[in-house]
């Protein structure tokens, strides 16, 4: 029963993006033309998703599954002295957008190798960026954080820290 509910929320969920976008493309292309003539609306990652929509769900379910196992990892051995939260919405739009990509180009087994990578890097990346973000968003990045923020987080840091900031 718990497996037809989850498999219900994540199609209910991947319906609702489908006819999100299909609503918003129009309107947004409705404004462009008028404030601004001949440009091309931007779009996020799920728009690659109704390409494979089994990747999608691949690459959440084995990212969600590989990121908790980090993060028993992390705490079991007490290596940061903080509390880091299953990433949930980074695993589906991040890394079940880079799954789509990894399941065109590698196949199954490249959605399946590439996100169980990016869900252990996803917590490291948050781990490592999080002392660099403690006066700011740490409660942020520990709930949506995600390896592009991360990475951005430790590179301004170190910089400010090499400047004395």
């Amino acid at each position: 029963m718990q497996g037809a509910l989850f498999g219900a929320g994540l199609t209910l969920l991947l319906q609702g993006v489908r006819m999100m976008l299909a609503e918003i493309i129009p309107a947004f292309k409705g404004i462009s033309d008028k404030v601004i003539p001949n440009s091309v609306p931007a779009l996020d990652c799920p728009i690659i998703f109704p390409y494979a929509p089994n990747a999608v769900l691949i690459g959440f379910i084995v990212s969600m599954v590989t990121s908790t196992i980090t993060l028993l990892l992390i705490g079991g051995f007490s290596l940061v002295p903080f509390i880091i939260l299953p990433l949930t919405i980074t695993c589906f739009f991040e890394i079940g957008t880079a799954s789509v990509i990894a399941n065109g180009t590698g196949g199954l087994r490249g959605a399946i190798i590439g996100s169980a990578v990016a869900g252990v890097v996803m917590i490291i990346f948050v781990a490592v960026s999080i002392p660099f973000l403690q006066t700011t968003v740490s409660d942020w990045i520990i709930i949506f954080g995600g390896n592009d923020f991360s990475i951005w987080a430790v590179i301004t840091g170190l910089i400010g820290r090499i400047f004395g900031g």
